[in-house]
């Protein structure tokens, strides 16, 4: 079945999400040892123009894209790697997939053990020295971060965020998105406008 390219899609949707907008990188560094080499050919492909060129940059581009990535992950990827790390694992992926696939759903630790196929008090101590906080901790990060995304950039109704998120009342989402942001969602959403303006 798509079980496995289902998760591996979302494994990659989960490491877009915590890269940065943009990348620095050091073309001729260590790091990056092929990268000269094919920006120079997709250099001589713009400026050549032959027939296929587009075709051609648009691979080019992807192996780019792919040596950037790598080099970002092996470098611990800046302040993600305890979620990479925990996507490695494949007692902890399974968790981490399942939270992020129901964020709405109210998740406990033995539920989310489950997942893993191991006891609760192994999974919580595993999560928490990969991930570096407690799982429902992360459960509810995820969430807030889920929240601003929706109510800022898709701006959808609060009520919605909220019942989306599993929670039971507009007041309860509103409480935890205020501890964990230091906002209220509505002023969240009108800073983001002002922003924007």
């Amino acid at each position: 079945s798509g079980r496995p390219e289902q998760a591996a899609a979302h494994c990659a949707e989960l490491l877009a999400g915590v890269m940065p907008g943009l990348m620095l990188i050091d073309a001729g560094g260590q790091r990056y040892p092929g990268l000269v080499p094919i920006l120079t050919t997709m250099e001589r492909e713009v400026s050549a123009a032959r027939v296929g060129f587009a075709g051609i940059l648009a691979r080019l581009a992807d192996v780019v894209a792919a040596m950037v990535v790598r080099g970002w992950v092996e470098c611990a990827c800046g302040n993600a790697s305890g979620l990479v790390a925990a996507l490695r694992d494949p007692r902890l992926a399974s968790a981490l997939l399942a939270l992020h696939q129901q964020p709405g759903r109210d998740w406990t630790v033995a539920q989310l053990a489950e997942q893993c196929n191991t006891s609760r008090s192994v999974f919580a101590d595993r999560f928490q020295a990969t991930i570096g906080m407690a799982p429902l901790r992360y459960v509810t990060e995820l969430r807030m971060r889920l929240a601003s995304q929706w109510l800022t950039l898709e701006r959808l109704p609060i009520e919605e965020v909220a019942q989306r998120l599993g929670y039971t009342s507009q007041a309860a989402f509103s409480r935890a998105f205020k501890r964990i942001t230091g906002k209220t969602p509505g002023l969240s959403r009108q800073s983001r406008r002002s922003a924007v303006s």
